[in-house]
């Protein structure tokens, strides 16, 4: 029996002459960076002699260019802990679809992460000239779902008491452009409010096939409980591919989640599965389409941050699920089949997340490695080093930021991994929200 597949889980194509996301992330090579100089510091400075191409942006299809253009340019400086600001540009929901807005770049990092009782970084030596070396590698932008607090991703995906309508952005336009608001309509509070409803039924519209939310009056089914949701997911995963009679989407089909309190929101768990999957779509077709022969490493790292009104546990099972999700839909003619990716990353920081790791390897294909993430970097010096089988590959790793803030480019080495990545390489210089070609490679 063949199982239908969501058709967010298949390829998306880019442009052969997009910038190249190839590296070899085990060689060391010199830069221009004085061992005096703080990287980012040097590389923002005109000082620098290097170059950084533009990011790679992939994102879905119904995102408009316009909106592309909005999230990579407008956000503000640093954003910790805080959301949508009067007097800012970037609304709530506006953060909420940038799950569907991903930037790849190839960057220089003059240090690996590491954490020693807090965020740090490994530096990675200095050249006969007194230069810093550094690492090719591939710096990701995919965000996790902002569940810091309650105003992102938990308003986002939550049934109300009327039922959702999807509607297309283009269709309520007349086809027009979609031009995004100014600030000074954002500010007032009815207008945000309305138009933050309009990217929801946006959204909907494109995410899922039957183009509405329920009401939380109208579920078909009790909401689980987030105990409930782990054991269940669980339980999907574990039943062997070849012997699946139904799809990730199918098994959370018409399903919901109660948040534990003090939350007493239900959310829509195909909005949130589909989101996930289109996510993990865009990222990963950029990265089949877009590295070398050789592969590379992914690595994921469960949110802290961004968990702590949906627990990282279910993010990862989702995660997992949507891997579920490509390999089913990889039988198709043109399909999203993952051959470049030769290993897959996890961090297993917590118990919980440690016991789920054995899943992993039952969502991806055979040639495909699981790892501990902590196994790429051992001690006791915590820098890289990936097995004899994955050498030559390319390494990719992820800023840990919300849609809000640039933090790469602003935090402090110390305060985050956003600060560590941020300060030892030159990602900052390839998302640069100035830069005339920031959005030349939109795929």
């Amino acid at each position: 029996m063949t199982l239908p597949v969501n058709p967010l889980a298949r390829l998306r194509s880019f442009p052969s002459h997009f910038a190249s996301l190839a590296c070899d992330s085990d060689t060391l090579i010199e830069t221009d960076v004085p061992v005096s100089s703080l990287p980012r510091t040097h590389f923002l400075s005109p000082h620098s002699t290097s170059s950084t191409p533009p990011p790679v942006i992939s994102r879905s299809p119904f995102v408009p260019d316009s909106l592309v253009q909005h999230l990579m340019r407008n956000k503000r400086d640093s954003a910790i802990t805080t959301k949508y600001l009067p007097g800012t540009a970037i609304t709530n929901a506006e953060a909420a679809m940038h799950s569907f807005v991903t930037a790849l770049v190839a960057a220089t990092q003059c240090g690996d992460y590491a954490w020693k009782g807090g965020h740090t970084a490994v530096e990675l030596g200095t050249s006969a000239r007194k230069k810093r070396l550094a690492r090719k590698v591939v710096v990701s932008t995919a965000l996790h779902n902002d569940f810091e607090d309650s105003q992102v991703a938990e308003a986002f995906f939550a049934l109300g008491d009327d039922e959702l309508v999807g509607r297309d952005l283009r269709l309520r336009q007349g086809g027009a452009r979609f031009v995004v608001p100014s600030v000074g309509e954002k500010n007032d509070n009815a207008f945000r409010e309305g138009y933050d409803e309009t990217l929801r039924q946006h959204a909907v519209y494109h995410l899922l096939p039957e183009r509405r939310l329920p009401s939380r009056h109208e579920l078909a089914h009790q909401p689980w409980t987030v105990g409930e949701t782990v054991t269940r997911l669980v339980a999907h995963l574990q039943t062997p591919l070849s012997s699946a009679h139904e799809t990730p989407t199918q098994f959370l089909s018409s399903r919901s989640i109660r948040l534990s309190p003090p939350s007493s929101s239900i959310l829509s768990l195909p909005l949130l599965f589909a989101t996930h999957i289109a996510s993990l779509t865009n990222e990963l077709s950029a990265l089949e389409a877009l590295t070398s022969p050789r592969g590379y490493i992914y690595t994921y790292q469960p949110p802290s941050i961004f968990a702590r009104r949906l627990p990282a546990e279910i993010s990862v099972l989702l995660v997992f699920c949507a891997l579920r999700e490509i390999q089913l839909a990889s039988r198709e003619p043109g399909a999203l089949k993952l051959e470049k990716m030769r290993a897959f990353a996890l961090s297993t920081h917590s118990p919980s997340l440690s016991s789920l790791f054995p899943l992993l390897s039952l969502c991806l294909p055979s040639h495909v490695l699981s790892l501990h993430l902590s196994s790429l970097f051992p001690p006791p010096s915590q820098t890289y080093a990936p097995p004899p089988s994955l050498q030559g590959a390319t390494l990719v790793i992820h800023n840990n930021s919300d849609a809000f803030g640039q933090n790469i480019e602003s935090e402090e080495s110390g305060g985050s991994l956003d600060g560590v990545v941020g300060c030892w390489g030159d990602a900052s210089r390839a998302l640069r929200r100035e830069r005339r070609d920031l959005v030349e490679f939109v795929g």
